[in-house]
């Protein structure tokens, strides 16, 4: 059966718990499939915004105005270790494989330290920011780390330059520090408030950047380029990224919460790439605003996506979780109240699908964390020669791989190979040693005829299968090519019908307009042959005929009106 989990990071609150489960939580983690419930809570924990990061094994929480990391093991359900380091952390996020294997943190100095949580390897970096570093993510391959600061800049960093132990050797010109952002976003003039990327692992993924400057801005990481801007109704303190990459979402310090689709305006080409929207700023709709049921709720301050990006979640000051349909654009109901601010926000990796692919199988777990131990600032090493210190260990647990193994892979935990299994080797590498022994017993035997007479017809059907599969190649690109024309004239012909459409909607308000301006007319030319008729009447005069000669005079008039 299909289950979906929330983790929720809460701060402290002088409220008072009515729940004794809830008494002194700092995480919780919520069931949200099949049933709504709340399985278990870390306590003793007061996270701040973008304080939050979770592994498979698991769970780390930067601490309100301290410079400790508290540990929660997730397997044992209890805190595994407290942290220290020498700044206080503002911000975290995880970095890796499967197991999240590393740690890294944004300080209130303006620095990243990068922590392996299965080595106790530390490295930190530059000072890049001129203020602390309050919004950190990392891009799917684990390739990149985007830093936000209220200096209004957003640094992209390698991290395997960061933590490689040979460094480059500046010259020339290039006198950048090895452990320096490798590019940096500044199109934002006011604070960053929130980050996201998109879900590919190509170099054109992008990544969302919301400000205080009522702004949001998508652009590429890898190269910087902006692709679109958005003007926001108000400031936006969170945000979040469809799973198709087909449109964010924006959490508001009103509370409420608004979707930006990127496929919204018509275009020939992807949205995203077209120079005519690419130059103009789309401003968005207040009134296209997803309103929050209470006002008491307070400001967005989190948010998250379902697996299939049907439902969003939105965390709250005064301690709700509430849940928003995505197909309805409403609010739809309300998941949890934990009576303390709700600060982040995180989906767990639902469980329970029938086949679980490949991808998601880890080799090995991290059972415990090592205690960072502090390494001397790289910007220190004008150049390291590759080596790895002998201290240098990775504390790990190998476990078994969920797919049947293959008899290979068993014969390898026994003390010695089947024989069928090293005959069978035996064959494979003697057929592996090429065609000349093989030939050369076929011709002490008398078989070369033979040998090379069926070679030969192999050879031809094989040629015969390939040039049917480059004309079955060339039909495909054909259809292909002629499916993409089609799709341009299309969108061509629908742009057309709109542009036609809007123009009938103006000659139609025009005429309206011009239709009631003439029943006016000829209803104030009405009221003037009556006033005739009653002064002609009251004059002693017949009333009747001055009424025949007001409407002979204006009968043309009313023609015309008609």
């Amino acid at each position: 059966m299909l289950s979906e989990t929330l983790i929720a990071s809460l701060i402290g609150s002088t409220k008072v718990q009515t729940s004794s489960t809830l008494k002194d939580a700092g995480i919780c983690l919520q069931d949200l499939q099949p049933t709504s419930a709340l399985r278990t809570t870390f306590k003793k924990s007061s996270t701040p915004p973008n304080g939050l990061a979770v592994t498979r094994s698991h769970i780390f929480a930067a601490q309100v105005d301290k410079s400790v990391i508290h540990v929660y093991n997730r397997q044992k359900g209890n805190q595994e270790a407290t942290v220290p380091f020498p700044e206080r952390i503002r911000s975290l996020a995880v970095a890796g494989g499967h197991n999240g294997e590393i740690l890294i943190l944004g300080t209130d100095g303006g620095r990243l330290i990068l922590w392996e949580t299965f080595t106790g390897r530390q490295v930190s970096t530059t000072p890049s920011h001129l203020q602390p570093v309050t919004s950190l993510v990392v891009d799917p391959t684990s390739n990149f780390i985007l830093s936000g600061s209220a200096d209004a800049n957003v640094h992209i960093w390698s991290i395997p330059q960061l933590l490689s132990f040979s460094r480059p050797v500046s010259t020339g010109k290039d006198q950048k520090a090895p452990n320096s952002p490798i590019r940096t976003f500044g199109n934002h003039r006011t604070a960053i408030t929130a980050l996201a990327v998109g879900h590919g692992t190509g170099r054109s993924n992008i990544a969302i950047s919301v400000a205080q400057d009522s702004t949001a801005v998508v652009w590429e990481y890898t190269t910087g380029k902006v692709l679109r801007t958005f003007l926001l109704p108000s400031v936006a303190i969170s945000v979040t990224v469809d799973p198709a990459d087909r449109a964010c979402y924006v959490g508001y310090e009103s509370g409420n919460v608004q979707r930006i689709d990127f496929y919204e305006t018509i275009s020939a080409q992807h949205p995203l790439y077209d120079r005519r929207l690419q130059n103009t700023p789309s401003q968005l709709n207040a009134d296209q605003q997803w309103t929050v049921p209470s006002a008491d709720k307070g400001a967005s301050t989190a948010l998250a996506l379902s697996y299939d990006g049907m439902t969003l979640y939105s965390g709250h000051p005064n301690g709700s979780v509430l849940a928003w349909d995505v197909g309805r654009a409403k609010f739809l109901t309300t998941i949890a109240d934990y009576m303390s601010p709700v600060t982040n926000i995180h989906m767990l990796s639902p469980t329970g699908f029938p086949t679980q692919s490949s991808n998601d199988v880890s080799r090995f777990t991290i059972p415990t964390i090592i205690k960072p131990r502090y390494e001397q600032n790289i910007s220190d090493k004008a150049l390291g020669d590759g080596t790895i210190p002998y201290s240098y260990s990775l504390n790990v647990q190998l476990v078994s791989a969920a797919t049947k193994s293959d008899i290979f892979s068993e014969a390898l935990a026994h003390p010695v190979f089947p024989t069928s299994l090293l005959e069978e080797g035996l064959a494979e590498l003697a057929a592996l040693n090429g065609d000349q022994g093989v030939r050369e017993f076929a011709t002490s035997n008398g078989q070369s005829a033979t040998t090379t007479a069926v070679e030969s017809s192999q050879i031809v059907a094989m040629e015969e299968e390939i040039a049917n599969l480059k004309k079955q190649l060339s039909i495909n690109e054909a259809a292909r090519r002629a499916d993409a024309e089609e799709t341009m004239k299309l969108k061509t012909s629908l742009r057309d019908l709109q542009e036609s459409n809007n123009r009938y909607q103006q000659l139609q308000a025009k005429y309206e307009k011009l239709k009631v301006v003439a029943r006016a007319e000829k209803e104030d030319r009405a009221l003037e042959r009556r006033k005739a008729w009653f002064e002609s009447e009251k004059a002693g005069v017949n009333g009747d005929s001055a009424l025949r000669k007001a409407r002979a005079a204006g009968k043309d008039s009313d023609e015309m009106s008609e």
